[in-house]
Order: C-alpha cells, then sequence, then structure tokens
C-alpha cells in the first residue's frame, strides 16, 4: 500500500538526532521508476571513504546493508519514490512508498534529512475536488493529479417535471425538501476534508446552492467554481486554479511581508533574526528562498546552529557538524509548529534568503 505524502510525520522526524553529533542517520530519497542502483553504491562509497574506521562507520555499513536488503524485496505497485531514514546504531527504519517521483539523493547526517519533503508538500498541495449535481455528489481528496480519497453521495431527487395529479406547488415544495437535504449530507462531508483549497464543479446550479449550506471555514477554502459535464475529468483544470491561486497567494505574502518590513511591524529578515525567532515560538511563518543551501554548524548538545564553521560549540565546547543551516531552519520550524513557505523571488534575495512574519513581538 502507498503511502500519502501528507501522512509524513515532520514533527517526529525533525526531534530525531544524534545527542553525540555523530553521522549516523542515513536519508535516502529514490526514484524507483527508473531505478539507479549504481547512484547508491557509488554514494555509498563516496560516503563511506570519509567516515573514520570505528562506531560511525560500522554503523554506516550496517545501515546500508539495511537498506539494500529493503531495495531488493522491490517495490509496490503504482510506486513512483521511496524515502528511507534509517540508523542501525539507533534502531530507527522508516520507510515511505509515494506515488510521485523523486530526485534521488543521499545523506549522512547526525538527524535525517527533511527538507526535500517540506519542499515536496509545498509543491504537492492537496486539495478537495467536489463535483455535484442536484442529485448526486463525488468529493475527491487530490495530490499530484492522483485521487487519494472518494467519497460518493447520492439521494433520491424528484425529477423536474410534474408527477401524477400532484399540484406544481407542491410538487416543487417536496422536491426543493430533497435538494435541500442532499445539499446538507454533502456539506456535511466537506467538513471532514482536510485540505487547504477546494474546487468545486459540475453542471447547473448546484454549486451554487451548496454554498448556503457551507460553513465559514469551508467556504474560505473554496477557490474556484468549474462548470463541467458530471463525472467528467476536471483534475487538469482544477489543478489550473490551484497553481493560480497560489500564485496569487505568495505574490500577497511577500507584499505583506514588505508592509510589516516597512512599518517594523510583525515581520523578522534574514538568517540570525529568523532563526532566534523561530527558537523562541514567534514565528508564525517562515518564507525561504527556493533551492536555497547556506553551509553551516551545529552542536546537537546545545541544538544550537548558525551560518558559518566552527570545530567547537561556543556555549558547551562539544565538537560541531556541518549542516545546511536552511534544513536545520526547517527542522526547527517543523517543531515549533510554524508554517514553511518556499518561494522564488528577488525580495527574499535582498534580504538573506530568509524571512518570516512573527506571532508577537
Amino acid at each position: 500500500m502507498l503511502d500519502s505524502l501528507y501522512k509524513i510525520d515532520m514533527r517526529e522526524l525533525a526531534s530525531m538526532y544524534d545527542e553525540e553529533n555523530r553521522d549516523t542517520f542515513i536519508s535516502i530519497y529514490l526514484n524507483v521508476e527508473k531505478l539507479d542502483k549504481k547512484f547508491i553504491e557509488e554514494r555509498a562509497k563516496a560516503c563511506k571513504s570519509v567516515l573514520k574506521d570505528g562506531l560511525v562507520r560500522e554503523n554506516f555499513e550496517k545501515t546500508m546493508d539495511w537498506i539494500n536488503d529493503y531495495i531488493k524485496e522491490g517495490m509496490e505497485s503504482g510506486q513512483k519514490g521511496l524515502i528511507i531514514f534509517a540508523s542501525y546504531l539507533k534502531n530507527v527504519f522508516i520507510d515511505y512508498k509515494l506515488d510521485i517521483p523523486l530526485k534521488n539523493l543521499l545523506v549522512v547526517d547526525s538527524s535525517p534529512y527533511i527538507k526535500p519533503i517540506a519542499e515536496l508538500l509545498d509543491f504537492y498541495d492537496e486539495y478537495g475536488l467536489v463535483m455535484l449535481n442536484s442529485n448526486r455528489a463525488r468529493i475527491y481528496e487530490i495530490s499530484g493529479g492522483k485521487i487519494g480519497y472518494e467519497k460518493r453521495i447520492a439521494e433520491h431527487v424528484l425529477n423536474r417535471h410534474k408527477k401524477g395529479g400532484w399540484s406544481q406547488a407542491r410538487f416543487q415544495r417536496i422536491r426543493k425538501g430533497e435538494i435541500k437535504h442532499f445539499l446538507k449530507k454533502v456539506a456535511e462531508d466537506m467538513e471532514k476534508l482536510d485540505v487547504r483549497y477546494i474546487v468545486l464543479a459540475g453542471p447547473g446550479e448546484a454549486k451554487k446552492w451548496l454554498l448556503d449550506y457551507l460553513s465559514k471555514n469551508v467556504k474560505e477554502k473554496i477557490i474556484s467554481t468549474l462548470d463541467a459535464k458530471f463525472g467528467g475529468d476536471v483534475i487538469s483544470q482544477s489543478e489550473e486554479a490551484i497553481e493560480d491561486e497560489k500564485m496569487i497567494e505568495k505574490k500577497y505574502i511577500l507584499q505583506s511581508l514588505v508592509d510589516e518590513i516597512l512599518k517594523n511591524g510583525l515581520a523578522v529578515s534574514g538568517i540570525e533574526e529568523s532563526i532566534k525567532a523561530i527558537k523562541n515560538g514567534q514565528m508564525e511563518m517562515v518564507l525561504i528562498k527556493d533551492g536555497l543551501a547556506i553551509k553551516g554548524w551545529k552542536c546537537e548538545k546545545c541544538q544550537i546552529f548558525d551560518a558559518g564553521s566552527i570545530e567547537t560549540c561556543p556555549y558547551c565546547g562539544s565538537k560541531t557538524t556541518s549542516v545546511d543551516v536552511i534544513e536545520e531552519i526547517v527542522e526547527l520550524a517543523e517543531r515549533m509548529d510554524t508554517h514553511i513557505e518556499f518561494i522564488d523571488d528577488e525580495i527574499l534575495d535582498k534580504l538573506g534568503g530568509v524571512a518570516g512574519f512573527l506571532r508577537y513581538k
């Protein structure tokens, strides 16, 4: 059974680390549509050659054996990507089988490398698609063009034409009551959609009628209504609507950031100030330049990190390890319940690649 990208527990992964600053975790991302075993072999050889003899190297070898044995077992039907976080020393082996392709990557570090997942979550927005007419509805959760959940609702609603001797007024009253009951059922099921966006699609006026029965919270998630034949393929149209909405949102986010900075409001910019705000629990949303990587150091004992390079922690004197500062920001943001947005814009370039909105000063 394939896993949903949205069911990955980022907070749990972000909380894992080796207290002794040892490179004990292997994080591997694989495109299994075209499994490149040579890539795995070459990366394993390169990593092994620079690891010192002893416990860390032994752990690497045993963990790679563990991973290779797992890969030999084969992949699931329809699987395109595989993510593994493993450490023989820590007795950790976590795997995710995905229906989306991944860029091959193998990282050895003192903690699971989760930045690629955060980037995928930003790219593959899960959304709801609700298709309905006056007596049928289908509710979907879609990610990356794939349907992950489907609920079908059907209701017996009288046809429009007049039935056997009833007065037209009585017939219309009964029909309206049945449609109302049906739309209420659809609205109740839409409350269960755990998504950021919703697209409504279908023929006729039922889409507009449904709005009267939706809660404010659900209404705010609706970003588009599409006229379409019931049961038709509208996924490509709905994804275009989602992409348009995301572009508008990101432009609004950046303009709001500029406004907050100009009036000395609830915003910070730059690596140092952003890290400080996230650590203090002040950061509501962190904005990161898409594709940004910054070399830095980290002390796992103190959980302190920064850009640059030092060999010993200035607080406890422990040995530090080299890290990607952006990866550490992502991990910290996950632990502190800070929303992450990746944005490709020159404004972020000028602000040092990282900025964000504060919950409070």
